[in-house]
């Protein structure tokens, strides 16, 4: 007879809880037979750990199944109970702080946006102490709108852009803030006594386009973010990769034309200097300057979606421009294709705005500088508008990941009763 230490023990028994409640989650309404039979574990396992489950008022009795097919009593069916928890999500941005909260289906139920005041210059960085305070505030005003009590909130995600320590919760570098080494995840900790997750934006609204978006059941796909930055989300093999330091995905920041335009980095020739917004429209104010012909000219106030409704007009600057960083993006993720291979590629962001010529230029170029033709016949890529709201809620999938998650890649087992 093998001795089962008790410490392994516990664990087997929290991967058994973890299991079901998964499948419950994830196929629900299910009935406990047919957990059984698709966990492997035994009837009377099931049985014990539904009744705990139920007890903690996170699986719910719903109804009858069919009965099988020698007839007998019909199955009592089990769902999970997306009410028994709640998660808060945040995303900062530069205009102020937009929150959510969801339920365990990541549903959003409540939602709040908080401007963000620090001054007239759009150039000003953003004060960490007033950002945090904000945060503060409209987590709170959630929580008071909702009606919804502290306890039963899981825990807060908090998304941002840039180099991000997730164990740590520090934001080690985040470019368009103006931020170093920023403790974000200590003050929420302290002011809330809950978890928090802090994660860089893209990797976070990866995470929920795995769980509920265009990438489900996609192995290898790529979220492509483009707006004042350029960044992507990996996942690899079914499995989210982010990196040391949450960093994997920054090849905005890959250097294409050394001695180039100035990127936010304060490199130059970055691929975001050439393709992402505040490049395309720095080189629009260039071609102004030096009095090219135009009917942007009468525009103030520049922004992608009019330099896209121009080129839709057939003005050549333009259309020029728009085609020149779309390039410049093809060329990027055929880099990024040559080293991941995935079978699908997002597109979101402000970068959406850019209109049909900009990616379709970036499709023309993937196809030249990607290695092998192959690698492109098995790529989809698809131009996916999504709303600050939808990077909050995936800021909330951090949470909601971490507590669906099997204790075999966690640090440490929570208690179970």
């Amino acid at each position: 007879m093998t001795y089962t230490p008790k410490g392994d023990r516990f664990l087997t028994k929290e991967i058994n809880r973890n299991l079901v409640l998964n499948i419950i989650k994830t196929r629900g309404p299910i009935s406990r037979k047919d957990v059984a039979d698709v966990t492997g574990l035994s009837p009377a396992t099931v049985t014990g750990i539904t009744a705990i489950l139920i007890e903690d008022g996170l699986v719910s009795e719903t109804g009858e199944g069919r009965a099988g097919a020698l007839g007998g009593r019909k199955p009592i069916l089990l769902q999970l109970n997306p009410q028994a928890g709640f998660v808060a999500g945040v995303k900062i941005i530069e205009e102020g702080i937009v929150g959510v909260l969801v339920d365990l289906d990541a549903t959003v139920i409540y939602k709040e946006f908080r401007p963000l005041a620090r001054g007239t210059s759009k150039n000003l960085s953003l004060d960490p102490a007033i950002t945090i305070q904000t945060t503060i505030e409209t987590i709170e005003e959630m929580l008071s709108s909702s009606s919804i009590p502290q306890e039963r909130v899981l825990g807060i995600g908090v998304g941002i852009n840039g180099l991000v320590d997730t164990e740590n919760g520090v934001c080690r570098f985040a470019p368009h803030f103006g931020w170093h080494n920023i403790p974000i995840k200590e003050p929420l900790v302290k002011h809330f006594d809950l978890p928090v997750h802090l994660s860089n934006d893209v990797k976070s609204l990866t995470l929920a386009e795995q769980w509920f978006g265009t990438g489900q059941n996609v192995d290898n796909f790529v979220v492509v973010a483009i707006g004042r930055g350029i960044g992507a989300g990996i996942v690899a093999n079914g499995q989210f990769y982010g990196g040391t330091l949450d960093g994997a995905g920054e090849f905005g920041h890959m250097v294409l034309v050394p001695g180039g335009p100035r990127c936010s980095c304060g490199k130059k020739g970055c691929l975001e200097a050439l393709a992402a917004e505040p490049g395309i429209l720095r080189q629009v104010r260039v071609a102004l300057a030096q009095d090219e012909p135009t009917i942007l000219a009468a525009r103030p106030d520049l922004s992608l979606k009019d330099l896209a409704q121009a080129a839709e007009m057939g003005d050549a600057l333009a259309q020029r421009i728009l085609t020149e960083a779309g390039e410049w993006l093809g060329l990027g993720i055929a880099h990024l294709l040559n080293i991941l291979s995935p079978s699908l590629i997002i597109f979101t962001g402000e970068g959406v705005q850019a209109g049909p010529l900009y990616y379709d230029a970036a499709r023309e170029a993937i196809a030249k500088y990607t290695f092998s033709e192959a690698l492109v016949e098995k790529l989809s890529m698809v131009v996916e508008p999504l709303s600050n709201v939808e990077w909050a809620r995936g800021a909330a999938c951090t949470v909601l990941s971490d507590y669906f998650m099997s204790p075999v890649y966690k640090s440490s087992v929570p208690a179970m009763r």
